[in-house]
């Protein structure tokens, strides 16, 4: 059971209500724990088919945008406890367009429980599409603004590089996924591996390092953000 008794929650409530308490369980990823719930609750009911193709193509949206706000949130708050102020400004001005755009379509920043079973709480606005264009012609800079403020400092590389070494037999042996797994070379990706929500049908890259180091697995979230 997670600390907050959020399982425990669940079995009192409907599988609508539920979305409202798993959003909550990683609150840099509400998205991601939305979608996980609904396919599960779907796949349980026998609905999976029968999700309207907009709405699939949303999910898939808002959880690259939500990957997007989370790694900034992972790096400018790395960048504060490594002494790098700048980076941390940086971060979260990127982040805030982000959350402003999740606020204008499902009317909050975070635990939006906008993700239901069956497919969404409601369509885009009308708004959102203007806001989603503008992120798109801006956030690209931002991202290249962050990275060039780390990418290549020396007070940043010399706390990362070599710093958290973690090869693939450990990750293996730790159960290890995500950036940490693919900072030892292996391209292991469950939107590839396992597709969900239609991710067959995108062409994205899935960024690798071999440092297997606290250095790679920046690397590896900057070019995430740049697939996203």
């Amino acid at each position: 059971y997670l600390h907050t008794g959020i399982e425990k929650n669940l079995e009192y409530r409907t599988w609508t209500q539920g979305v409202t308490f798993v959003t909550r369980m990683d609150y840099l990823a509400p998205f991601f724990n939305e979608t996980a719930y609904c396919l599960g609750v779907e796949k349980l009911l026998g609905v999976t088919d029968d999700i309207p193709e907009r709405a699939s193509v949303i999910r898939v949206m808002l959880m690259e945008l939500n990957r997007i706000s989370s790694h900034l949130v992972a790096l400018a708050t790395g960048g504060m406890e490594l002494g790098a102020m700048s980076a941390m400004f940086f971060g979260f001005m990127g982040r805030e367009q982000v959350l402003s755009v999740f606020e204008t379509i499902t009317g909050l920043r975070m635990n939006h429980a906008y993700i239901r079973p069956g497919g969404l709480a409601s369509d885009l606005p009308d708004e959102a599409i203007p806001e989603l264009e503008e992120l798109l012609r801006t956030m690209p800079a931002k991202l290249d603004d962050l990275e060039k403020l780390l990418k290549e400092s020396y007070i940043w590389k010399a706390r990362t590089v070599g710093v958290g070494y973690l090869d693939l037999t450990g990750c293996m042996a730790l159960g290890i996924t995500g950036p940490i797994l693919r900072s030892t070379g292996l391209p292991h990706d469950l939107r590839r591996a396992q597709p969900y929500c239609g991710y067959e049908n995108y062409e994205f890259d899935v960024i690798t390092t071999d440092e297997c180091d606290s250095y790679g697995r920046y690397l590896i979230r900057v070019n995430e953000m740049k697939e996203s």
